[in-house]
């Protein structure tokens, strides 16, 4: 009898395994290359098969972004029969290059989530040139109005562009009302034409700034002579010291970073009240430690460093103080500490508590 059961049993589970829908994609992976800017919508298609046994429900598909608006037949997908996915959108509001996903859940046995890909860029319609421009400074329309030019060493000078188009009916002169010393900033052509595109050229002099991490400053524009401080292009690096050359023996005789903790509790405080965090700073390392920079998160958090050259075996203190006025609730606040350490040149510190509103 257990034996009759046991095969039955076994029917029932094997029935079951070969009893099911299954959900392919014959293009999970579509890219768009080149496709002009348009403000109406556009299409592309996936086509999915029921390799199955079974039908197959799609219950939702679900795009990474709001950008994109699915459409597909609701109804059961058939074994052996195929679907289509209409995915729209509207070139212009994309980015230039772009990449998202989208999820599609069903009952498909083996892959009840299944992602697709789509992926592509924008480039300019020339008969509707201004779409891509999106940043519009009196007329004068900018592709982005910002300029990040991400990793920059300390002695390196890097430039970059920023494309932009003259959508007035005279032509407009671009010159610049406001800048740091560090930063060159050159419009290409200087007079643009009606209907016309330029390059605004920005060079960035990192020796000049003589800073380290992460910076940012404002590019104050004019037109025509005129002063408007709203045409504002943000510029940012994060600046970094180079240990690219360093060699082995450099290496070894390094100085070597290490704090007796990274993080401190201050514990509860009334709002108002100040709370100092200390942290010990010690050189491991064979040769002198130089703290390039600190910086906190939040300008209620002040740094005071003992030291900023730190010989091997040698420690210094680093003291936080918190100011809790105005803040209330749990607090997280972070410091970050550049040193000259090639193993872990950037090192973050944290310091949490909780504010009572009295």
């Amino acid at each position: 009898m257990m034996k009759y059961i046991c095969f039955l049993l076994f029917l029932f589970i094997s029935a079951g395994a070969y009893t099911q829908g299954i959900l392919e994609v014959k293009n999970p992976q579509l890219t768009v290359k080149n496709l002009m800017a348009d403000n109406q919508y556009t299409a592309v298609t996936y086509m999915l098969k029921n390799t199955g046994n079974q039908p197959i429900l799609i219950s939702k598909i679900t795009p990474m972004t709001s950008l994109l608006k699915v459409e597909w037949d609701k109804s059961p997908l058939l074994p052996g029969k195929t679907k289509e996915i209409k995915i729209s959108f509207i070139p212009a509001s994309m980015s230039e290059k772009f990449n998202y996903r989208i999820l599609i859940y069903s009952n498909s046995r083996s892959n009840n989530r299944l992602q697709l890909e789509l992926s592509g860029n924008i480039v300019d319609n020339p008969q509707k040139p201004e779409l891509l421009y999106k940043y519009d400074m009196d007329g004068v329309k900018f592709k982005t109005n910002s300029l990040n030019f991400n990793t920059v060493y300390t002695w390196q000078v890097v430039s970059d562009t920023l494309p932009f188009i003259n959508t007035l009916k005279e032509p407009v002169t671009i010159g610049v009302q406001n800048q740091q010393a560090h930063i060159r900033t050159v419009a290409v052509p200087a007079k643009v034409n009606p209907g016309e595109k330029g390059l605004l050229i920005v060079t960035y002099d990192a020796p000049k700034k003589n800073d380290y991490g992460y910076s940012y400053e404002t590019i104050i524009l004019s037109f025509n002579h005129e002063r408007n401080f709203s045409h504002r292009l943000l510029v940012s690096a994060n600046l970094v010291e180079d240990f690219s050359k360093l060699s082995k023996q450099d290496r070894q005789n390094a100085p070597l970073a290490h704090f007796d903790k990274k993080e401190v509790s201050f514990g509860e405080l009334k709002q108002g009240e100040r709370a100092n965090c200390d942290f010990t700073l010690t050189n491991k390392g064979k040769s002198n430690l130089y703290v390039r920079k600190t910086r906190a998160s939040c300008g209620c958090t002040a740094v005071t460093l003992g030291e900023n050259t730190i010989a091997p075996g040698k420690s210094t203190v680093i003291r936080v103080t918190f100011n809790s006025t105005g803040k209330s609730g749990r607090q997280y606040k972070s410091i970050t500490v550049i040193t000259n350490d090639p193993a872990n040149p950037e090192m973050i510190l944290n310091v949490n508590g909780n504010i009572k509103v009295k």
